[in-house]
């Protein structure tokens, strides 16, 4: 899966070209709808694309209350690249895109990509002042396609379901819409990590601009470039601040090294009860790992 980040940037295609457009955060199950959708259409032959933003519309529309994100933008390519995508624009949301008219923006997007057909959900909306409805897309030189909304168990699968899934720490939910245990992805350096004991290590770390759950002590598996996970218990702790950006801290105990990684996946797997003091005695959090092993991490 090859990356640009300007339109002047995209590289020829095989044809036919499949093209979808969207923030897609969280890359859940109705945008993976959408990009099995696109397969479908050049199967062998052809080039899937997506056209994303490496920002989230809202920090620059609405700056004083953004709307936090699911995953990071890199975690996001990291998914994506799972997806059989062939070419990511990931291009800034800034002056320029948000005054185009849906008009200016294809034209000048066609000139660089020749697409045949355009995938996207029923809600997707083009150009300043979203004027770019379905009626004005599909009367325009291309095949469009407008997919509805996938569902689980009567909830409308999409982002915004799934931060509110987030909200009310219901895990289950939010793993069912996302496909996937819900997770963050992390850069790490070993030297970040306090060895405690032979059989206790710390690391605190943190990110910004993501999703919050309520704090609290989360079970979670930690995921490299090993085969299996380590198991690891996690003090998860939100806030906003006065720009009205998410902060989230972490402190994290395990019970092996993690080496030979720069980043790391932490996934969430239960929430385990309300937030305790991270620094309690060595011991009982030695013990508590332990108790928690085969009730949340199962061989």
């Amino acid at each position: 899966m090859k990356v640009v980040t300007k339109i002047d940037e995209i590289p020829k295609l095989e044809g036919p070209i499949a093209l979808t457009i969207g923030v897609y955060d969280g890359v859940h199950l109705g945008h993976q709808f959408i990009l099995s959708k696109l397969s479908k259409l050049t199967r062998k032959k052809g080039s899937r694309v997506l056209l994303t933003f490496s920002n989230h519309p809202s920090t620059f529309l609405t700056p004083n209350s953004p709307t936090a994100g699911i995953n990071s933008f890199e975690h996001r390519l990291t998914l994506l690249e799972k997806e059989n995508l062939d070419l990511v624009i990931a291009l800034p949301f800034d002056q320029t895109v948000a005054n185009q008219s849906y008009e200016d923006f294809f034209s000048h997007l066609r000139a660089y990509l020749p697409f045949s057909y355009l995938v996207v959900g029923e809600d997707a909306r083009f150009g300043k002042g979203r004027l770019g409805g379905p009626d004005e897309i599909k009367a325009m030189n291309w095949e469009s396609t407008y997919l509805g909304k996938q569902t689980y168990h009567k909830h409308i699968i999409s982002s915004g379901a799934i931060r509110n899934a987030l909200q009310q720490k219901d895990l289950k939910l939010a793993k069912k819409m996302l496909g996937r245990p819900y997770s963050i992805l992390l850069p790490f350096e070993s030297q970040d990590v306090i060895v405690e004991n032979e059989v206790q290590y710390k690391w605190v770390t943190g990110a910004k601009g993501l999703s919050l759950m309520p704090p609290g002590v989360y079970a979670v598996d930690l995921y490299t470039n090993e085969k299996s996970p380590t198991p690891a218990i996690a003090f998860y702790n939100g806030s906003q601040n006065i720009n009205g950006q998410t902060e989230l801290d972490l402190t994290i105990y395990f019970e092996k090294p993690i080496q030979n990684t720069h980043q790391v996946e932490i996934a969430f797997i239960s929430f385990l009860h309300d937030e305790l003091d991270p620094e309690f005695q060595t011991s009982s959090k030695a013990n508590l790992l332990e108790t928690l092993k085969f009730e949340f991490f199962p061989s």
